[in-house]
């Protein structure tokens, strides 16, 4: 007899599985829904800042541009002057959608150009964040691909405010939301309905919101819109679902719709207006003891000039933040496209002759008098006409306002 145990039966039932390693453990961590995404913390965090910080941009170069076309828009929301000069506008590509919309928040709110220019900052900021957390989705299952997006606006913003161009990135905005769209349409998969072939993707009204958003972003910035329109094909060519033959004719749609709402816009035609000249590049302007004028804000002038007067002078930040405020320059050095070019030229001699020391004051009252010139901003090294009185001047530039007498 063996004393030895008995060998036990073998047994069906499954081994059980081995502890999980740290690893694993690591790799099932889900974090609580109430805990919100990286991107919408630090977004949430960029946008504040960024929205506090526009209220502090100096009204030049674009900043100065754009809070001119709301002041126009405020005061004459049907037939606005151009932005930079006390004449009628005609087809000027400044009023835009966009620009209409700021006018009339302030002609109802009471807001100034540049407070309207900050609260539209809040805004445009808001749809390019949710531009591009709906994009990002739509692309990728990670949650830190729109982290690394917020970082170019930082950037930019960072390295110059003042040359914020306010249309341009609501333009972006739309065109990451308008991508968004774009790819959940032709990323759905149609439903079949009992009796009849499964609906097409996109849908009618569908395609021809995605057209209509199209179109007012080529009113809006038309170099984005370029960029917008390749990004929706690029998108209908790699993810359409279905085969794209059968929707042509809702992507007709689109395109029909995106060239319909650029027609007929009442300001201008959008498929034909001639865009005007940047004038973010063009800084070059007098500054006194070394200190560039592009920083100066001009508070201590836009103080005395009433809204609609007409401000003589040949710096070129000044002339922004001037019309920011609601005030006129002579001649602009960075003149509206629809502009007449022989009136930018008379416009400009009229501002060389007056600022020469050569010329008599008789040609200085004829400047004065047919433009309607109250108001001359000079350089520490331009001569105070005979007819002008100091009221202001900023120590940190030297340039001085004076008010100029009528005759």
């Amino acid at each position: 007899m063996s004393l030895s145990s008995p060998t036990p039966a073998p047994s069906d039932a499954p081994s059980p599985p081995p502890p999980p390693s740290v690893a694993d453990d690591d790799q099932h961590v889900v974090a609580p829904r109430w805990l919100p995404s990286p991107f919408v913390l630090l977004g949430g965090l960029l946008w504040a800042v960024l929205s506090a910080a526009a209220w502090n941009v100096p009204m030049c170069c674009e900043a100065g541009l754009n809070a001119a076309v709301v002041e126009r828009l405020r005061s004459s929301l049907l037939h606005p002057a151009f932005p930079m000069t006390d004449l009628p506008a005609v087809a000027s590509a400044h009023y835009s959608p966009y620009a209409v919309l700021q006018g009339v928040t302030a002609r109802f709110s009471g807001l100034s150009g540049p407070s309207v220019l900050a609260l539209s900052a809040a805004v445009n900021l808001a749809l390019l964040l949710t531009g591009i957390g709906r994009l990002a989705r739509l692309l990728t299952p990670s949650r830190w691909v729109p982290v690394l997006a917020l970082i170019p606006p930082a950037l930019i913003h960072w390295a110059d405010p003042g040359r914020w161009s306010a249309p341009s990135t609501f333009a972006v905005a739309l065109t990451l939301n308008l991508w968004a769209w774009t790819g959940r349409a032709v990323t759905r998969v149609p439903r079949p309905r009992p009796g009849r072939p499964p609906g097409r993707v996109p849908r009618w009204a569908e395609a021809a919101g995605i057209g209509v958003l199209l179109g007012l972003v080529l009113l809006v910035h038309p170099p984005t819109a370029l960029g917008a329109a390749l990004g929706v094909v690029a998108l209908i060519a790699v993810k359409q679902r279905t085969r794209i033959r059968p929707t042509v004719r809702r992507w007709a749609l689109a395109a029909l719709c995106a060239a319909a709402v650029a027609a007929v816009w009442p300001y201008y035609n959008g498929l034909t207006a001639v865009r005007p000249p940047a004038s973010a590049g063009a800084t070059s302007s007098p500054s006194g003891d070394g200190v560039p004028a592009s920083g100066e804000p001009y508070t201590w002038a836009t103080a005395h000039i009433p809204p609609g007067e007409v401000v003589l002078t040949d710096s070129l930040p000044a002339m922004y933040a001037l019309a920011g405020h609601g005030a006129f320059v002579l001649a602009d050095e960075v003149p509206d496209a629809g502009l007449p070019a022989a009136e930018r030229r008379a416009r400009g001699r009229a501002v060389t002759a007056y600022l020469d020391p050569a010329t008599p004051q008789e040609e200085r009252d004829r400047i004065t008098g047919r433009y309607g010139v109250r108001w001359a901003l000079l350089t520490r090294f331009q001569r105070l006409p005979e007819n002008a009185t100091v009221l202001a001047y900023s120590p940190r530039t030297g340039e001085v306002l004076a008010r100029v007498a009528e005759r």
